[in-house]
């Protein structure tokens, strides 16, 4: 990744096929990483242009990951901070929440729409929830989307994080992982929004989907960081994860309030160490 031309031709060429702007995406977060902001930058910037293309057609998707995923990036290589890396993670989402109808315009609106038909149908005997859920349909559909987009930008980060651990500091990212940890004056607000966003107006309600994004990564280090310390078996973490792939919602709300109450106690703290001395 020294030769800029090479990085160039990676980037630019992931992101030339659609499926694959995750990797341009992470690709261009090891380039900020290693390289920094004005040698980096500008490798990323030109490598773009098939993102900013895609862009102009509709499909906003890889030039959304490439910005975010580098912005992460300058936050993560300057400050070595995983947890500031996602709060800003965060605030790109809110942001991208608020432009989310001028970037998919027509698109959005058909989806709303075809979500509130379906769920005013399922309700045509309940006006009363009706009247309730509606308000809340457009909020909730594009704070969802935004906060996808989040969780894609953050992963793209791990994932290029990984490589520049691999090759320049062999498992210097599980380590930075397990000690993910989201300060307090995050959690309890980002927590107090998730419950009381139904009585707020009603894009409080999308933006509280978003701000979830890092309490959930901050849950999943959390059950790395007590894996590792109290050198249990790696299985318990292909259950974790099947497990939130099966119940999704209700394993996103658990691992929201266990980033939550690690942000209170530090439960990694409270742990015997049991792993050797590196």
């Amino acid at each position: 990744m020294s030769r800029r031309l090479y990085a160039f031709i990676a980037v630019a060429g992931t992101l030339m096929v659609p499926l694959l702007f995750w990797i341009g995406g992470a690709l261009s977060a090891l380039i900020i990483m290693r390289q920094g902001v004005k040698d980096g930058g500008r490798v990323v910037l030109w490598a773009s242009l098939p993102a900013i293309a895609w862009s102009a057609i509709g499909d906003s998707t890889a030039l959304i990951t490439v910005i975010g995923a580098s912005l992460i990036a300058v936050v993560l290589r300057n400050y070595q901070r995983l947890d500031w890396a996602l709060l800003l993670a965060t605030g790109l989402g809110v942001m991208l929440f608020a432009l989310l109808p001028l970037l998919y315009g027509d698109v959005l609106t058909a989806v709303i729409s075809e979500i509130e038909g379906q769920i005013m149908t399922a309700l045509t005997e309940q006006p009363d929830m009706a009247a309730t859920v509606q308000p809340m349909v457009a909020p909730v559909v594009s704070g969802g989307l935004a906060a996808l987009h989040v969780i894609i930008c953050i992963l793209c980060l791990f994932l290029g994080r990984y490589w520049q651990s691999e090759l320049y500091n062999p498992k210097g990212f599980g380590r930075e992982f397990n000690q993910l940890r989201l300060p307090l004056a995050y959690s309890l607000p980002a927590a107090g929004l998730v419950l009381f966003a139904g009585a707020l107006q009603p894009s409080m309600v999308g933006v509280s989907v978003v701000v979830t994004v890092p309490l959930f990564f901050a849950g999943l280090a959390v059950f790395h960081g007590v894996v590792s310390k109290t050198r249990t078996s790696s299985n318990w973490l292909a259950v974790l994860y099947v497990a939130v792939l099966v119940f999704e919602p209700y394993m996103y709300t658990l691992l929201i309030f266990v980033a939550l109450l690690d942000s209170l106690t530090d439960i990694r703290a409270r742990l015997k160490d049991t792993a050797e001395d590196e």
